[in-house]
C-alpha cells in the first residue's frame, strides 16, 4: 500500500475465511511500524450480477477514532481502492 506521505507499507494479513465463490475474509495484522499496529478485519463479497460480478468491501475497525487514526496515518480508504484495483487486475490475468 503507499500511504499518503508517500512511503510504501508492507501489508501483513492473515485469512481468517475463504467462502469460493462468495468471499474473502481476512484481518490486516499491520507491518510492525509505528507506535501503533493496525489491526482490522475486511471481507471482500463476490456477487453475480449479469455477465459479471459486483465486488464490496467491508472494514470493521475496533472504533470510529481508530478507522479515522488508520486512515489519516496510512490512508487506508485510498489503501483500501488500491488493493480492490489490484485484485481487479489479477483476477484479469488469470481469467
Amino acid at each position: 500500500m503507499h500511504g499518503p506521505d508517500g512511503h510504501d507499507y508492507k501489508n501483513k494479513i492473515q485469512f481468517i475465511d475463504i467462502q469460493k465463490p462468495h468471499f474473502i475474509s481476512y484481518k490486516h495484522l499491520g507491518d510492525g511500524e509505528g507506535d501503533e499496529d493496525v489491526n482490522f478485519q475486511s471481507k471482500i463479497i463476490f456477487e453475480k450480477a449479469g455477465n459479471g460480478t459486483n465486488l464490496v468491501m467491508e472494514q470493521q475497525f475496533t472504533s470510529k477514532q481508530e478507522l479515522e487514526r488508520v486512515n489519516e496515518k496510512y490512508g487506508a480508504i485510498e489503501g483500501g481502492k488500491q488493493h480492490i484495483g489490484n485484485l481487479a487486475k489479477y483476477l484479469e490475468k488469470i481469467k
